[in-house]
């Protein structure tokens, strides 16, 4: 079980078109287990880092796309609050736009669905019940980091989090004096350890919206991209190195992306 600080990531899903075809990609690609939450519930599907007990410890979730919607293009990310409502009020107060009001979820949680001045899409998540969220972080076939992208400062870009979360923004130590668009990590109020951070775009990016990425662990990111492919998915972005990591990008059959990352092997 993790320990889950408020304005930290707490949860990640997606919507997905083909919900069979999926599941078995993520269980094949990552060795996840798959609960089914039923039918009063969507089919919601929570997948699990297998620890010997009946569901694993809970890593994502995914659920069919309903009726009128459009399917993920990439995770959710979610953020923890002590109360959806207040936070919610006062993202919007901040400048962003609410796309899901304050709900209830099955009476474990409560929810909202926004997008920040930047346009970039994020939630909000008061957990009622102790210990829920990600169960487990940082692990291989686990999410440990989520990365924001936009066309311009990162570090404006992250003060709307951290007026509204309590974030710290810190520049790395690695970033040149000389960049006018440095590099923002970004850590919980009280907390030393690093969740995500934020990047300029460059490149391709440079025609892509704002917007945040989960990253998942392994232990070989070409090693994953190879397999996914042969899983039926695809590889959104080839791999590439950056301080300190090897990155890549890889999509579901449903066309859902993810980003992985892995130690460089030769560090």
């Amino acid at each position: 079980m993790t320990s889950i600080s408020l304005g930290a990531p707490i949860w990640s899903d997606s919507l997905t078109a083909d919900l069979a075809a999926d599941t078995a990609f993520y269980k094949a690609l990552f060795g996840w287990k798959a609960t089914d939450a039923g039918e009063d519930f969507g089919h919601y599907t929570t997948f699990g880092v297998p620890d010997g007990s009946e569901g694993g410890r809970p890593v994502m979730g995914i659920m069919p796309c309903p009726p009128g919607m459009e399917p993920s293009r990439v995770w959710s990310v979610q953020f923890s609050v002590a109360d959806c409502d207040a936070a919610t009020a006062k993202a919007r107060e901040l400048g962003a736009q609410v796309t899901i009001e304050p709900e209830d979820m099955g009476g474990m949680l409560r929810f909202s669905m926004l997008k920040d001045p930047q346009g970039a899409e994020f939630g909000l998540v008061q957990m009622h019940e102790p210990g829920a969220g990600f169960g487990v972080w940082g692990e291989p076939n686990s999410v440990g980091w989520v990365e924001y992208r936009l066309d311009g400062v990162p570090a404006d870009a992250m003060k709307f989090y951290a007026d509204l979360l309590g974030w710290n923004v810190a520049t790395p130590p690695w970033e040149e004096a000389a960049n006018e668009k440095p590099y923002a990590a970004v850590s919980a109020a009280g907390s030393e350890r690093e969740f995500g951070g934020c990047h300029a775009s460059e490149g391709f990016e440079l025609s892509l919206p704002a917007q945040w990425s989960v990253m998942l662990g392994v232990e070989d990111a070409d090693e994953v991209c190879e397999k996914a492919v042969e899983l039926g998915g695809t590889v959104a972005a080839e791999p590439m190195d950056v301080p300190g990591l090897r990155i890549a990008g890889i999509a579901a059959p449903s066309g859902t992306i993810a980003g992985v990352m892995s130690p460089r092997p030769w560090e």
